[in-house]
């Protein structure tokens, strides 16, 4: 099993018209063909209690719903993707599909099992309390289109175009952003054939920009607070200071 890395690959976007202008210079390119697109809207809700205790403890709690259906996921949050995501992606989450309607304490059976199978170590909190009050933090709506893209030597790529639209309950800001992520979806003896498919589309598409952050962590990201008039009169002044000392350097080097 190859490191999920290399299989997908996501980009954030300069703006909105950046998909629609990769689409047509993959249409320029004769070695691929893309079948029509399929859309589909999705909400992702995320859960913390009034006590941060899944943040304190580093999991992440969604439900997302599309169309009639829902799903439950918890899993690790990863600030070094490249350990989960990795062979062992798994082994840090754990999903189950739920009911429309259902509240989440109709699965804290699932929940609890869910954490005690992913900590090898005992637990140095208590679950029951971990998901008791649990109140949506973060809401990411998803308008999504997706593709698939043939090429010679049986490569076959899905290509997710997604419209982000965020709202951090807990900083009350809101954002919006683009992504655009290919997954190669043929057999992986097709790796080099896909990397060679990424090279030629970063060539001829400036305005993609590779990240390995999930979804939550650039809504994240995105929504934090904005800084004080304090913390930007700080941070000037220390780009003063950087300033000014490059300069000594400078007339200390040319002497």
């Amino acid at each position: 099993m190859l490191n999920i890395f290399k299989l997908e690959r996501r980009y954030s976007v300069f703006d909105e018209k950046t998909y629609f202008r990769l689409i047509k210079i993959l249409d320029t390119m004769t070695t691929y063909t893309l079948d029509t697109p399929v859309r589909n809207k999705l909400t992702d809700f995320y859960y913390d209690n009034e006590a941060r205790l899944l943040e304190k403890n580093e999991l992440l709690l969604r439900r997302r719903v599309w169309k009639n259906k829902a799903e439950l996921k918890i899993k690790r949050r990863y600030f070094a993707p490249e350990y989960y995501y990795s062979d062992n992606l798994r082994s840090h989450e754990r999903e189950r599909e739920i009911g429309m309607n259902d509240s989440l304490s109709r699965h804290y059976f699932f929940l609890n099992n869910a954490l005690n199978s992913m900590f090898s170590n005992n637990l140095q909190f208590d679950p029951d309390k971990l998901f008791d009050q649990m109140r949506v933090v973060m809401v990411i709506k998803i308008d999504q289109e997706t593709r698939k893209l043939f090429g010679y030597g049986g490569l076959k790529v899905e290509i997710k175009y997604e419209k982000l639209k965020i709202e951090n309950k807990q900083t009350r800001r809101k954002n919006k952003t683009e992504l655009i992520q290919f997954k190669l979806l043929s057999p992986d003896d097709t790796l080099p054939i896909f990397e060679d498919f990424i090279a030629r589309v970063e060539k001829h598409c400036k305005e993609i920009f590779y990240t390995k952050d999930s979804k939550y962590e650039i809504a994240f990201r995105m929504t934090q607070p904005l800084p004080s008039k304090e913390e930007i009169k700080k941070r000037i002044e220390e780009l003063q200071k950087q300033r000014q000392q490059q300069q000594a350097n400078e007339n200390i080097t040319g002497k």
